[in-house]
């Protein structure tokens, strides 16, 4: 925010100093009128200060505004990006944003995760493979979460033994 006091302070100073120059013109004392050239030089010297202080002030100013103007693009190019998806079924009660037809842009069709939509990020999930139960699922490697396909289990090969012996 823009410091007032700063402001103010700083006309304050060149009044003052305007006043002592005023007051100078007349003085035909060498005393007093080092006196007077001394107190300008001390008004001077704050008005400077509160100048300096209503710069830093405006600079911080410029700063946000940047930021801000930046966030705001930001904002507005995640908001083009979502509308390319929509909420689909990976499977029963697995919920996954996908590209929605005609939207790809040359993209290969992929799924997004909702945890990460959500706070405004593109994270494209991972199709992974586990053995530990041969489950296929698709992760997000930006925050871990995991979409299961229940259901679509691997089968063993073909032609491997059954464990059991004739």
């Amino acid at each position: 925010m823009v410091d007032m006091a700063a402001i103010a302070g700083f006309a304050a100073s060149v009044r003052t100093a305007v006043e002592i120059t005023k007051a100078m013109k007349d003085l035909h004392d060498a005393n007093l009128l080092q006196t007077k050239t001394f107190e300008l030089t001390r008004e001077i010297m704050a008005a400077q200060s509160y100048a300096m202080e209503a710069v830093a002030a405006q600079s911080a100013l410029l700063e946000r505004v940047r930021e801000l103007e930046e966030k705001i693009a930001k904002l507005e190019t995640w908001d083009a990006e979502k509308k390319r998806y929509e909420l689909k079924p990976l499977k029963e009660g697995v919920l996954v944003y996908a590209l929605k037809a005609g939207m790809e842009n040359g993209e290969h069709p992929h799924y997004i995760c909702t945890n990460c939509y959500e706070d405004g990020q593109k994270s494209i999930l991972q199709k992974e493979h586990h053995d530990v139960g041969r489950v296929v699922m698709h992760v997000c490697h930006r925050c871990d979460s995991e979409y299961f396909e229940f259901g679509h289990r691997h089968e063993p090969p073909r032609g491997r033994p059954s464990g059991r012996r004739r």
